[in-house]
């Protein structure tokens, strides 16, 4: 845990990345996420499948993955949704778990600014209520899948939704997050 989460822990259970993200990482999430560098998701999705395998050697594997929606609006500029390419990377790398993807679940209700232009704060009221749930979810421990968790705003505003349904433990699985400062 890291220093921060020590002092405020946060509504997710536990997250796993493989990798901080700072130089070369950081650079390949963004071409990936605006210059359409698909190919690029694979090498990413194996280094986290690697970490998830170790890590579930001794604990028990989430009913399914969610992937971190896009609002319909970036959908469209972009064409494609790196996290739930990213998310469909994993089921095939992690084929033994036999883990269901549910795309539609979380919805994408408020089309925000990016957040990497936003300090914490600003991200934070930048996704207050941006999501919403499709109906409540079946399963009791969810991954929810994010290309990188940087403040961790959105992954705690969609915790926060998926534990208010009923869901028990959420893990938070993602390429890279930000180093501890």
């Amino acid at each position: 845990m890291c220093g921060q989460c020590l002092k405020q822990p946060p509504l997710f259970d536990h997250c796993l990345a493989p990798f901080l993200y700072q130089f070369p990482v950081n650079r390949i999430l963004q071409l990936v996420k605006y210059q359409s560098r698909l190919e690029l998701i694979k090498p990413m999705a194996t280094s986290l499948a690697e970490l998830l395998m170790e890590y579930y050697l001794d604990d028990q594997w989430p009913e399914t993955m969610l992937p971190v929606p896009l609002h319909r609006k970036r959908l469209r500029e972009r064409g494609y949704d790196q996290t739930l390419l990213l998310t469909k990377a994993l089921k095939k790398l992690l084929i033994t778990k036999d883990l269901s993807i549910d795309q539609k679940l979380i919805k994408r209700t408020i089309h925000s600014v990016p957040q990497q232009s936003l300090d914490a704060t600003a991200r934070q009221k930048n996704i207050r209520n941006a999501f919403t749930l499709s109906r409540k979810p079946k399963w009791h421990h969810v991954a929810l899948v994010d290309d990188v968790v940087t403040t961790g705003a959105t992954v705690s505003e969609i915790t926060k939704l998926l534990k208010k349904s009923g869901v028990e433990r959420v893990d938070i699985w993602s390429i890279a997050r930000t180093p501890e400062t």
